[in-house]
C-alpha cells in the first residue's frame, strides 16, 4: 500500500486536499477510513423488516442527510438512545461488529467512471448523493462529475474473520478520485436546485406578522417540499406553520385579521386569531392577479376563460399576437365577497383586461387592455382606463405605446414606461441616439392622461416595479448596475433615496401600511444565498430575519468573487466581476469562461440562477462576467447603444474585456478561454464567432442566427425588434438585418460551437439554432446541436436542467481541459472508435 494511503495518513491527506490541488495517481484507491454511526441495532437489528425494509433504510439516510455532513463526535438520538459518529479505520475493526451506517466522500477532480468495490460486509446497501445504487458482483458502477460525492453505506456487520475493504477502481485515465472524511464540500447542481428558498411574502398592515412560502426538494424521499409559516416579528417566533402545495401568492386583509392564500385553483382565508382556514374560492381554475379591497370585505381578482376552437382543422391568425398560446383566452376582473363567497363580474370586455391598482378610497379601479395597433414602434398599444365600482362605468385616461406599471397618485397617476414615451419627456439623448425603451423611467401622468412628466430622466438606474406608501411616497425596485436595489421616491422634495436592504440583488419587497412603514425584502448576494431582511424606513437599517446559508449550505466551500472593471477604447467604464475556484492557487493555470448577455439587462449579482457561475467555478474554471455597452442601469446614453446596433458595441466590449482580463491575470491560460451566452447572449456567441478566433470553445443557448427570421417568427420578435431595431426593417435596413446576422458570415467561424435550445422555444424558435447548425455542418466545421424536448426558452424541468448544465460543462471540459470523457459519456455516439 502506498504511504499516502496508509490509515495513519488519511486525515492528513484529507486536510491537505482542501487547501491545495492533489497529485492524483493510481486508478485503484483504497477507502481506508469512514465515519461510522454506532450503535444502530435499535434501527438495523438484522431482522427482515418485510416490505418496509427498504423504506426504513431510505428514511435513515434521508433524515440523517438533512442535518448536513457529519463530523466525528456528532450525536444522534435514536428512540431514547444516543448514537455517535466516529472516525473508523477499516483495518482495525474489532469483531464481532454490529449493523452500522458508514459515510465517506469521494472527491473527483474531473469526470471519472469506475466502480466502488467492497468486500467483507453483510448485506451492504449504497446511496450516492442521496440516490440508491445497486451492486453487481460486489461492485457498484459510479459515474462521478467533478466535485464532492457523499457515499452512505448501510450494512449488517462484518463477515467473520474478515477485514472489510472499500476501493475506488477507475477505468483507465479515470483515476483522479480521493476519499476523505472532511465535512467540507464543493457546491453541486442538486444542492443549488434543492435548497429551501422563500417565495411569496406578505407583511401584515401593522408590520408585525410576516407570512412566507418556502419550497425545497428532497431527492432521497423523491419529494418536493412546500410550507407556509407566519412569523411574529415582534416576539421573533413562528405562530403558525403548515405544509401545502407552493402558494402562488399571499396577502393580508387591510385590518390584518386574515391571511389570503392562493393555492392551486383555490383561495383560502386563514384567520390569525382562531387559526381556522376557510375556502372562499373553491376549484376556480385560472384565477390570479388578486388583491384585497381597501375595506377588507371583498377581494378583487382576474379570472381567465380559456379559448376553445370550434374548428381544429384550421386557424386563421387574427393578429401578430394571435401566435401567442394564450392570446385568445379572455381574462376579466371579478369581485368576491369575503364573507359569503358570492362573486360578481366587474368587466365584460371582448378583450382581456388587466387589473393595475385599486384607489385607496376603494371607489375606483385602474385597468388596461391591449389594442391591436402596429402603426408605431414598439408595435403595441394599451388603453388605460378607470372603472367606477358603484356604477361600473369606465373613463378612458389615454392610449400608450408603453405601459409597464401604473398606480393612482394624489393628482393623476404614477407611470413606469420607457424614455421615449410619446406623452412624456423622459429621453435625454436629444435626438442624437434613439433611447432604449427597456430603460424604464418614472413619470407623473396627468389626471387627463395627456402629458407625463419624467421624474427620473437624469437618474441612471432603471425601474422594475413600484408600491405606494401611506404617506404618498413610492418604493421602487431598480436595476442599479449589477445590483437590484430598493429606492424610495420622496414626493415632497422630488428626490430618490437608495435604501439599505443588506442585499446586492433584491428579489421581492413587501411593505406595511402604518404611519411608520416597515419593509421586508428577500434576495441574495453574489457570494451569499437567500436571506430575508426587515428594514425600518426611518432608520434605513436592515435586520436579518432568515439566512439560508447556515441551514442549506453548511460545509460548502465557495471560491472568492472579485470585482474587475475596465475603461474601454471608447472611454466607457465596463463593469464586471470574476469567480475563482475553491482552493484557488494563483501559481496554477486555469481555463476561463466568459459570460455576457447584452440584450439588454445586466447579468446581476444574484447568488445563482439558470447559469450557475459558482458551480462552474467549483468545476475548476475561472468565470468572468461583464456588462457591455447597451445594458440598462448605467444611464440612458449607455443603454441607447443597444438600439440598431445588434452586437456592434457589445462585441467590441466582450473581445476587449476578454483580452484585457487575460492580460491582467497571469493565472489564466490564454489558450483555454471559452465563451457562452443565452438568448441575445446566444446571438452574441454566434456573432463573436464570426469576428474572432479568440475563444477555444463557444456555447450559444437559444441564440439568434438571422435577425429577419427571429423578427418574423419569434412570438415576441417583432416587439423586441421594435425596441432593439427601432425604425429598421428588412426592407429599409438590409445592412442591419443581413450584416449583423451571424448565419450570413458562418464561413468565418472556426471555433468549436455548441448550440443548445428547447425544441418548443416560442421566444427564439429552435430554427435559429438549426440555421447555424446547417451552415456549419455543410462547411465541415466543429458544431453540435442539442435540443431539449418539451422545453421552451428556459430549461425548466428539473432532470433536464441537470443534463443541460452537464452538457455545457462537458463541452468546455472537452475543449478547454482536453478532457472529453464527460462529453463522450453524455453523447457516446460522438466518441471516436477504439
Amino acid at each position: 500500500m502506498p504511504d499516502a494511503l496508509r490509515p495513519s495518513a488519511v486525515l492528513a491527506v484529507v486536510l491537505w486536499l482542501w487547501w491545495s490541488p492533489p497529485a492524483w495517481s493510481a486508478p485503484d484507491v483504497a477507502v481506508d477510513s469512514v465515519l461510522a454511526l454506532t450503535p444502530l441495532t435499535v434501527v438495523l437489528d438484522g431482522h427482515d423488516h418485510g416490505a418496509k425494509a427498504a423504506d426504513i433504510r431510505r428514511a435513515l439516510v434521508m433524515q440523517l442527510a438533512r442535518n448536513g455532513l457529519p463530523e466525528p463526535g456528532d450525536e444522534v438520538s435514536l428512540f431514547g438512545h444516543s448514537a455517535q459518529w466516529d472516525a473508523l479505520e477499516l483495518a482495525v475493526i474489532a469483531e464481532p461488529s454490529s449493523p452500522a451506517l458508514w459515510v465517506f466522500h469521494l472527491e473527483a477532480e474531473r469526470f471519472v467512471r469506475g466502480h466502488l468495490a467492497m468486500s467483507g460486509l453483510v448485506a451492504p446497501e449504497l446511496w450516492l448523493d442521496g440516490e440508491r445504487r445497486t451492486f453487481e458482483d460486489d461492485r457498484s458502477a459510479l459515474d462521478l462529475a467533478a466535485g464532492t460525492h457523499t457515499v452512505w453505506l448501510i450494512h449488517h456487520g462484518v463477515e467473520p474473520e474478515t477485514v472489510p475493504e472499500l476501493r475506488w477502481i477507475g477505468r483507465a485515465g479515470h483515476d483522479r478520485v480521493s476519499p476523505h472524511l472532511e465535512p467540507r464540500r464543493r457546491v453541486s447542481a442538486r444542492l443549488l436546485t434543492n435548497a429551501e428558498t422563500a417565495g411569496s411574502l406578505a407583511l401584515s398592515p401593522d408590520g408585525r406578522y410576516l407570512a412566507v412560502g418556502f419550497q425545497a426538494r428532497n431527492d432521497a424521499a423523491d419529494l418536493d417540499l412546500a410550507r407556509v409559516e407566519v412569523r411574529d416579528l415582534v416576539q421573533d417566533r413562528i405562530v403558525r406553520q403548515w405544509t401545502s402545495s407552493p402558494p402562488r401568492s399571499l396577502a393580508w386583509s387591510p385590518g390584518g385579521e386574515q391571511l389570503a392564500v392562493h393555492e392551486g385553483d383555490n383561495l383560502w382565508l386563514h384567520d390569525l386569531a382562531s387559526g381556522q382556514a376557510r375556502l372562499v374560492l373553491a376549484n376556480h381554475e385560472r384565477i390570479g392577479s388578486w388583491r384585497w379591497h381597501p375595506d377588507g370585505a371583498s377581494i378583487l381578482f382576474a379570472w381567465t376563460d380559456p379559448y376553445e376552437s370550434t374548428n381544429p382543422k384550421r386557424r386563421r391568425l387574427r393578429s401578430l399576437e394571435d401566435r401567442w398560446g394564450t392570446f385568445r383566452d379572455n381574462t376579466q376582473v371579478f369581485q368576491v365577497d369575503a364573507e359569503s363567497g358570492l362573486i360578481r363580474p366587474l368587466t365584460t370586455s371582448e378583450v382581456s383586461v388587466n387589473l393595475l391598482d385599486v384607489h385607496p378610497d376603494g371607489d375606483r379601479l385602474l385597468l388596461s387592455e391591449r389594442v391591436i395597433d402596429y402603426a408605431e414602434p414598439p408595435h403595441s398599444l394599451f388603453r388605460l382606463f378607470e372603472l367606477d365600482l358603484d356604477t361600473l362605468e369606465q373613463r378612458e385616461i389615454g392610449r400608450y405605446r408603453q405601459l409597464n406599471a401604473v398606480l393612482f397618485a394624489d393628482d393623476g397617476y404614477w407611470l413606469l414606461a420607457g424614455p421615449g414615451l410619446a406623452q412624456g419627456d423622459g429621453a435625454t439623448s436629444a435626438g442624437e441616439l434613439t433611447p432604449n425603451e427597456y430603460d424604464t423611467q418614472l413619470y407623473a401622468l396627468s389626471a387627463d392622461g395627456a402629458s407625463a412628466r419624467s421624474l427620473s430622466r437624469d437618474f441612471d438606474p432603471a425601474f422594475g416595479s413600484m408600491h405606494r406608501l401611506p404617506d404618498g411616497d413610492l418604493l421602487l425596485s431598480a436595476t442599479w448596475g449589477e445590483s437590484v436595489a430598493l429606492v424610495r421616491y420622496r414626493v415632497r422634495d422630488g428626490e430618490f433615496q437608495r435604501l439599505d436592504t443588506g442585499l446586492e440583488v433584491m428579489e421581492q419587497f413587501v411593505a406595511s401600511q402604518g404611519e411608520a412603514p416597515v419593509v421586508v425584502v428577500r434576495g441574495t448576494d453574489v457570494a451569499a444565498p437567500q436571506r430575508l431582511h426587515r428594514i425600518d424606513l426611518a432608520a434605513n437599517r436592515p435586520e436579518l430575519l432568515h439566512d439560508s446559508r447556515a441551514q442549506e449550505y453548511a460545509g460548502v466551500r465557495f471560491g472568492p468573487v472579485r470585482p474587475w472593471s475596465f475603461v474601454n477604447a471608447a472611454g466607457d467604464n465596463i463593469e464586471g466581476r470574476y469567480y475563482l475556484p475553491p482552493g484557488f492557487d494563483p501559481d496554477q493555470s486555469y481555463p476561463l469562461i466568459v459570460y455576457y448577455y447584452g440584450g439588454t439587462t445586466p447579468v446581476n449579482r444574484q447568488f445563482t440562477g439558470r447559469y450557475p457561475f459558482h458551480l462552474w467555478a467549483a468545476k475548476g474554471y475561472v468565470v468572468y462576467v461583464l456588462q457591455p455597452r447597451g445594458t440598462i442601469g448605467y444611464g440612458q446614453t449607455f443603454s441607447a447603444l443597444h438600439v440598431n446596433a445588434w452586437g456592434r458595441y457589445t462585441a467590441e466590449d466582450i473581445i476587449e474585456g476578454t483580452d484585457r482580463f487575460v492580460e491582467a491575470h497571469p493565472f489564466i491560460d490564454a489558450e483555454r478561454v471559452g465563451n457562452i451566452g443565452a438568448s441575445y447572449g446566444g446571438f452574441m456567441t454566434m456573432h463573436l464567432a464570426t469576428l474572432t478566433d479568440r475563444y477555444a470553445a463557444s456555447i450559444s443557448h437559444a441564440g439568434i442566427s438571422a435577425l429577419t427570421s427571429y423578427w418574423g417568427q419569434g412570438w415576441w420578435g417583432y416587439g423586441y425588434s421594435g425596441i432593439a431595431s427601432r425604425g429598421s426593417f428588412p426592407w429599409n435596413n438590409p445592412e442591419l438585418y443581413v450584416g449583423q446576422s451571424p448565419v450570413y458570415s458562418a464561413d468565418r467561424i472556426t471555433t468549436p460551437l455548441l448550440l443548445v435550445t428547447g425544441d418548443s422555444d416560442t421566444n427564439v424558435p429552435p430554427g435559429e439554432s438549426h440555421n447555424m447548425f446547417t451552415a456549419l455542418q455543410l462547411l465541415g466545421r466543429e458544431v453540435e446541436l442539442v435540443e431539449f424536448p418539451g422545453q421552451d426558452h428556459w430549461i425548466i424541468d428539473r432532470e433536464q436542467r441537470y443534463v443541460w448544465w452537464d452538457t455545457m460543462l462537458a463541452w468546455f471540459d472537452k475543449w478547454l481541459k482536453d478532457e472529453p470523457e464527460w462529453w463522450y459519456h453524455l453523447y457516446p455516439e460522438t466518441a471516436p472508435e477504439e
